[in-house]
């Protein structure tokens, strides 16, 4: 990476931080936290900053195009052999997941979406939205749309229980949350839908894709480091 590039990761990183400092509660979130904006600093930074933000956007775009037009082209050659890694399945599966998961989060309630999750987030997002209950705290998600779905990121070895994919996503939602109470809004905005982008693994569980991590911090970084790859076919694209 060259000095300049560098410079405006560096710039790019710290905007996004700053515009993205209020962490969302949805799932994955931590557990009902929220924010109810960053005020006119936030404004006038991001005003400041949008050209290096655009450029920003052009890379991680261009990146994310790269990575998914590898995952297309080695899951072609692995659903010849091993139907799971259909990309127009994988691609349904993401989407069906994320709907049930937001839900079951919404409802507070696990058990919804127990059959999608890996143990791992299922103990994990219970923890939390049991932690809700007993703080008489609700996340309310209304119109929620998911724009945008690429996979980016495949591992295919000769032990299946060990093959996953990655996905990213990104859309909008009406993100706050309430006190179950009396309905006051603690944090969050519950007029203007949210930007998020995030990555969602899935792990192989025998014949069946489930969610086992949601990355909610998006860098460059981490696209960097996803992959197309296969043991079996011995390729790494």
């Amino acid at each position: 990476m060259t000095r300049q590039r560098k410079i405006i990761h560096l710039i790019a990183t710290v905007l996004f931080l700053t515009v993205a400092d209020f962490c969302f509660a949805r799932a994955g979130g931590g557990g009902g936290m929220g924010g109810s904006g960053g005020g006119i600093f936030t404004t006038i930074l991001a005003f400041i900053l949008a050209p290096i933000f655009f450029i920003y956007s052009v890379i991680v775009t261009i990146k994310l195009t790269h990575r998914n037009n590898k995952v297309q082209d080695l899951t072609a050659e692995l659903a010849k052999g091993d139907k799971i890694w259909n990309y127009r399945n994988m691609m349904a599966t993401v989407e069906q997941v994320f709907f049930k998961v937001q839900q079951a989060w919404m409802q507070r309630n696990q058990d919804l979406a127990k059959e999608v999750m890996s143990e791992r987030i299922y103990q994990k997002h219970k923890l939390q939205t049991d932690e809700m209950i007993v703080n008489g705290t609700k996340n309310i998600l209304e119109k929620m749309n998911l724009e945008e779905v690429m996979i980016i990121s495949i591992s295919d070895y000769h032990d299946n229980s060990e093959d996953t994919f990655s996905a990213y996503l990104r859309g909008s939602m009406i993100d706050y949350t309430i006190n179950d109470k009396t309905t006051a809004v603690l944090s969050g905005d519950n007029s203007q839908p949210e930007t998020f982008k995030e990555i969602w693994t899935f792990v192989r569980l025998r014949n069946k894709w489930i969610l086992d991590e949601i990355d909610q911090n998006v860098t460059i970084s981490d696209i960097d480091r996803s992959k197309a790859f296969s043991e079996k076919l011995k390729k790494r694209l």
